[in-house]
């Protein structure tokens, strides 16, 4: 094997290696802490999602946030009293645990496992 195809499959190695790394699935953790500053409607005006901004905490990985609402989303209130998502406002300071990967845009984008409306 010549010396300039150990190099490229070293290379691809690494680059492979660094993009599995840059995977930011959450797993349950909480994704974000902050404010709703735009309520997203579907085409039918139903409430398709929200934007939240905040500050990265040391429990939490962004500061801003477009997040998806699916039919599978939990809303809660701090009383533990589910919510539908037609009952979020801007405004309202919410927590956000994100289902699945979450893709590295700026804001970033994903989908909601959870949101906590905290205020």
């Amino acid at each position: 094997m010549n010396t300039k195809k150990i190099l490229l499959l070293t290379l691809s190695l690494f680059l492979l290696i660094g993009a599995i790394g840059c995977n930011n699935d959450t797993k349950d953790s909480l994704g974000i802490r902050g404010d709703i500053t735009q309520i997203i409607l579907g085409d039918d005006e139903s409430v398709t999602g929200i934007l939240v901004e905040g500050k990265v905490e040391s429990d939490t990985v962004y500061d801003k946030a477009r997040v998806g609402i699916a039919k599978d989303t939990v809303i809660l209130k701090t009383t533990g009293q589910e919510i539908s998502p037609e009952d979020l406002k801007e405004g309202m300071k919410v927590e956000v645990v994100f289902q699945g990967a979450v893709a590295e845009s700026y804001p970033v984008q994903g989908q909601a496992k959870a949101i906590r409306v905290v205020e």
